[in-house]
């Protein structure tokens, strides 16, 4: 089966196989999108604020993220050729 796929998309131009990606990627997304916002909609966002803000492990991981990334970002505009 991906073997076939691959060999359908080896023939086709870069615009093509570049919009043929961008509907394989957003297509679910605008297709659930709408349900999503719904449930959110309807979530109690005060409750769950509350959950994850006193949450010691959802901190921790932010952090750990945050400082990771900052880092990268860091490294890329002090030196661009290294990263």
């Amino acid at each position: 089966m991906l073997n076939t796929i691959g060999i359908f998309m080896a023939g086709r131009t870069e615009i093509s196989l570049a919009f043929i990606g961008a509907a394989v990627l957003f297509l679910p997304l605008f297709v659930f999108l709408p349900k999503l916002i719904q449930q959110a909609m309807n979530a109690d966002t005060d409750a769950a604020i509350d959950a994850f803000g006193k949450n010691e492990q959802v901190k921790r991981v932010f952090w750990t993220l945050f400082i990771s990334m900052a880092g990268l970002v860091l490294a890329q505009v002090l030196d661009p050729v290294t990263v």
